[in-house]
């Protein structure tokens, strides 16, 4: 439309000649150029450098993200509406436009407060900003960009307890049974009893008080853990905001963390839009497992029911296999079936939200008969109880 306007005023002062068609036509010029001009000046001119407290945050922590808008232009910007771009799945509020006036080498400066509600890594080095020129005639849509990403790991929790079982006869998990004694830990000396193994018999010690005393041992174990996160898209198709996906990362990296804390061996499993796979054997590597679960989204139907049996042929004997799911069906309960078959120690976790979706608690009875050790985390758990 402006340029029609154009033409058809230049023909109009072409045609009728005079002073005033000539004065209208160079006004009209003019507020073009200079608006074409501004717009150019503002893309160019307008700065802007974003900042934040942390980089580093665990869902549920605030932090605080400074942006400033410099206008470095000799042209004022007239207005500019500024919204922050923030992802609504790092903050569910509702995105804030705010309205300014900036006049030359004028300085804005914004701070939103954000409480972390998912994990993930985010970037929150952009504005969008809308502005004009003076005179109305178009409006220019900006992305700002200043490198700055947010990463908020999963809520980790310290289990205090949770029970991981082993069946070797040297390690370092403490177990009750004596068949598990660690022969190479002695625990302490004791006087003979009738009974004890002439073995255990203590001969230094003997020699010096002049009667039998024997060798209590440490009674520990190996134990190997494989954990599978159970990331099929279809089981997270109704979870709208999130909060079983982060339930179940919640309690799959709480486990990692008391498993290496406790220097098991533990190799963790999931697939996204191909297998994830990550090993650690003390709690030196679990920074690695907290940066994997920040990055890591349900983005693939596979199931884990078709692959599991398959991945057992890498479990040594003494392996114990978790599985972190929000809802079990057929194909995953015959797979966890045949691994009990097999004689591993099989232990579900399911989390997911038990008042809406009661039938869950129906498909896990064929389970508990046969062994398997489940633990039910409702969203509003606390994981430290709920495992513990």
């Amino acid at each position: 439309m402006s340029i029609i306007f154009l033409i058809v005023l230049i023909l109009f002062a072409l045609l009728v000649g005079g002073s005033f068609p000539y004065l209208l036509l160079f006004l009209v010029v003019f507020i073009y150029g200079y608006s074409i001009l501004s717009h150019r000046k503002i893309k160019k001119d307008l700065i802007a450098v974003f900042w934040s407290d942390k980089d580093l945050v665990e869902k549920g922590d605030i932090v605080e993200i400074n942006y400033k808008l410099y206008n470095s232009s000799l042209l004022p910007l007239v207005y500019a509406e500024v919204n922050d771009n923030i992802s609504e799945r790092l903050n569910n509020q509702e995105r804030k436009t705010n309205v300014y006036f900036m006049t030359p080498f004028d300085t804005i400066n914004i701070i939103r407060k954000i409480k972390c509600q998912h994990r993930g890594i985010y970037d929150v080095g952009k504005l969008e900003v809308v502005t004009g020129d003076i005179f109305g005639l178009k409006d220019t849509k900006l992305l700002i960009k200043d490198p700055l990403d947010l990463t908020v790991y999963p809520k980790v929790y310290n289990l205090k307890q949770f029970n991981i079982s082993g069946s070797e006869s040297f390690g370092s998990v403490t177990t009750t049974q004596k068949f598990n004694e660690d022969y190479s830990s002695i625990k302490n000396i004791r006087k003979y009893q009738q009974g004890d193994s002439i073995k255990r018999v203590n001969w230094k010690v003997t020699a010096r008080k002049g009667e039998l005393f024997v060798k209590n041992y440490d009674v520990s174990t190996n134990v190997e853990l494989q954990l599978f996160m159970d990331f099929q898209s279809d089981k997270y198709s109704k979870d709208f905001d999130g909060l079983i996906e982060e339930k179940i990362v919640e309690c799959a990296i709480s486990i990692v963390r008391y498993a290496l804390y406790r220097k098991v061996s533990t190799n963790f499993v999931t697939y996204t839009h191909k297998k994830i796979e990550l090993r650690g054997k003390d709690i030196v590597s679990f920074r690695k497992f907290l940066e994997l679960s920040a990055r890591i989204r349900p983005t693939n139907n596979i199931n884990l029911g078709d692959i599991i049996v398959n991945e057992s042929r890498t479990f040594s004997p003494v392996t114990t296999v978790i599985i972190v799911t929000p809802k079990v069906e057929k194909k995953l309960i015959s797979s966890i079936l045949i691994l009990k078959k097999m004689g591993y120690n099989i232990m579900l976790i399911l989390a997911n939200d038990f008042q809406k979706n009661k039938s869950l608690e129906k498909d896990i009875n064929i389970l508990e008969k046969s062994g398997v050790d489940i633990y039910k985390v409702d969203l509003e758990d606390d994981i430290r109880y709920a495992l513990g």
